[in-house]
């Protein structure tokens, strides 16, 4: 007997309300209502781009495994987890799996091959028997210099993960990865010859319940029968929506909207419910193009599963919205959505927009629906949410999964974000309640509207040394500069002398030296220009080398490459140490040559460069850098040419 998620789930009414939220429960804030603003309205714009929004398959990754001709075995599980009886579950509003504890590390019985080069490749399989999706919780990684971690699927034309490097993607040692269709989930750790990183540890899992698993109580219908295909209208704001999926305690599923602001940047709208705080935005994977290929088709066209990552920049529970800035752009073919800070009276004609249900690609049921009709009350409140929009549909609906998504006024301009909806969801008389965004746009002005530009993305920290490091960031459309941040804490009340509020110009990174060794600093950075300056961007961590230590070296493209000749380039740091630097290279990562040595001293980074010849037309050579010093030796990652 089929059941439907929401049927497993214990609501909480207050009092006799008649309305409950869509599918969570947002914190009490301040006053939902508006503050004194200019209105605005912007409309709509196809993104110029023709990113993949950082979605990547087997079939385009250069994994490690392929590269060497490695064989893994998939049939070989590291671990191995029972399947679920779903009855015995508790889920949340919008969740669609739960979390489940493994302890993973390189070392659990891992399938490992030995390169001829003498790195490794060491490969972990987990298998969480009748998931429909695994994602995998990462903790204490730190990967040696070189070293990579990739993490897909079994399918050969499985989502890669990855390479995941150093301490990360927030440079804390701690991260989900993304998730991958199926039960079973591949981990792939590239590691390099006598390095000492200290590799990591998998402390947890998301499991994804299969689709049988969350209807075998009811009678209940997999999406409402009034639902509207999205498909059947020309609306260019369906390519600005995305299903929303990440992990509080458990994956869960929201919808939310592209917001346009001139420069394209991926500012990305949703409701408070579904993310409140910088550790959930942190995991939020989008899927975009989540939509039939034509009206009422029930084909899914192609989609696009954007890697987890974003960084919450403004949120309120009583206006249930949040803005998040994606970490990575928005893919091709995507609309950036036209928004109005314009309060919508009574009868206003409005759509939504929005995934019902609790599905992701690729499943069929939640692609994307529209709901038509009028806004009916305009002082609307349902549990956290005050002084919204309640609408009335004279076609569609709203259900769980919904939540976060649209509402648009005939001039398509987004008005409101879905916050609430009647319990049990309903084709008779359906309504369902927004926020306004007249009411939160205040908030989120300096983002969207002014001529002040966005705050810049902050890069991790490279070329980190025992006394400096270099901070970059990513440029901002319309800034004519920025300004630098660095401190001992991550509050920023303890400035690094010099490093507070730089002015560094129209650079997109900066030396920071006269540090103290061993120790933990943090930068951050803002854009400005004529109007004004932005807000700060994230806040990237990063721990400075020891007084001493092994070399760090890092190999560079070759140059002044002929038929018979070329010359090979790298970076060393000789950490404080008199280092030895020389190049390996030949037909294969096994080598067999080598070039001259090179002494290096000092404790910065400096660049090596050695011209070999004798080679043959048309043919691919592999090389790497390599230092030595009393501490150790390092090796850089292969590269390769090809002579003319």
């Amino acid at each position: 007997m089929k059941m439907k998620i929401r049927s497993l789930i214990a609501f909480v009414l207050l009092s006799t309300a008649s309305l409950t939220i869509l599918f969570g429960s947002p914190g009490t804030q301040p006053s939902g209502n508006p503050q004194t603003e200019p209105e605005v309205s912007m409309p709509g714009i196809l993104s110029s781009s023709s990113d993949s929004a950082g979605m990547r398959t087997r079939a385009d990754t250069d994994l490690p495994s392929v590269r060497y001709g490695s064989h893994i075995d998939l049939n070989q599980p590291s671990v191995t987890l029972e399947q679920l009886d779903a009855r015995s579950l508790t889920l949340e509003p919008n969740q669609i799996g739960v979390n489940r504890s493994v302890e993973v590390s390189p070392n659990t019985r891992a399938q490992k091959f030995v390169n001829p080069d003498g790195s490794q490749i060491i490969v972990l399989t987990i298998k969480s028997s009748g998931a429909s999706g695994i994602g995998l919780h990462f903790r204490n990684f730190a990967l040696a210099d070189g070293e990579e971690v990739y993490v897909y699927g079994a399918a050969t034309d499985s989502i890669v993960f990855g390479p995941f490097t150093d301490k990360g993607p927030w440079g804390s040692g701690e991260f989900w990865s993304g998730t991958v269709d199926g039960d079973t989930v591949v981990i792939e750790f590239y590691k390099k010859t006598d390095e000492n990183g200290q590799g990591f540890e998998i402390f947890e899992i998301s499991h994804i319940l299969a689709e049988l698993d969350w209807r075998f109580r009811s009678n209940e219908p997999d999406v409402l029968f009034c639902e509207v295909d999205a498909s059947c209208y020309g609306d260019p704001e369906k390519n600005a929506v995305a299903r929303i999926l990440f992990n509080n305690n458990g994956p869960h599923v929201c919808t939310g909207t592209l917001l346009n602001n001139l420069a394209q940047d991926p500012y990305f709208l949703t409701a408070n419910h579904c993310v409140n705080s910088q550790a959930v935005a942190q995991t939020v994977e989008a899927y975009w193009f989540y939509q039939t290929t034509s009206c009422n088709s029930g084909v899914l066209r192609s989609w696009v599963h954007s890697p987890p990552g974003a960084n919450l920049l403004a949120t309120q529970g009583s206006n249930d919205f949040s803005l998040l800035r994606l970490q990575n752009n928005a893919p091709g073919g995507a609309f950036f959505s036209g928004w109005t800070s314009v309060a919508q009276p009574i009868g206003t004609s409005v759509f939504g927009l929005h995934h019902p249900d609790g599905y992701i690609p690729p499943s069929i049921p939640s692609y994307l629906r529209r709901s038509t009709g009028s806004i009916t009350n305009t002082n609307e409140s349902c549990l956290g949410l005050v002084n919204g929009y309640e609408t009335g549909w004279t076609s569609g609906s709203a259900e769980p999964g919904s939540s976060g998504s649209g509402l648009w006024n005939s001039s398509h301009y987004l008005v409101g974000v879905l916050s609430c909806g009647p319990f049990p969801p309903t084709c008779n008389s359906p309504r369902a309640s927004y926020s306004k965004f007249a009411n939160f746009y205040s908030q989120i002005r300096q983002y969207i509207s002014s001529g002040t530009p966005s705050p810049p993305l902050a890069n991790p920290a490279t070329f980190v040394a025992s006394h400096s490091f270099r901070a970059s960031w990513r440029s901002v459309n319309g800034a004519t500069g920025y300004r630098l941040d660095v401190a001992t804490n991550n509050s920023f009340t303890n400035y690094v002398a010099g490093y507070q509020n730089l002015n560094v110009g129209n650079a997109l990174s900066r030396s920071v030296t006269g540090l103290n060794a061993s120790t933990t600093y943090y930068y951050r950075v803002r854009a400005y220009n004529g109007d004004g300056t932005s807000g700060n961007s994230n806040v990237v961590s990063v721990t400075t080398l020891t007084p001493t230590g092994r070399p760090v070296v890092i190999t560079n493209p070759a140059t002044l490459i002929t038929s018979h000749s070329a010359r090979l380039n790298g970076t060393v740091n000789p950490h404080g140490l008199s280092t030895t630097v020389y190049f390996q290279y030949g037909r294969t990562t096994g080598y067999g040559s080598r070039t001259p040595n090179q002494t290096k001293t000092g404790n910065n980074y400096q660049n090596v460069s050695a011209n070999i010849s004798g080679l043959s037309a048309g043919t691919t050579y592999h090389f790497r850098i390599v230092g030595t010093n009393t501490a150790g030796t390092r090796y850089g990652t292969d590269r390769t040419f090809t002579t003319q």
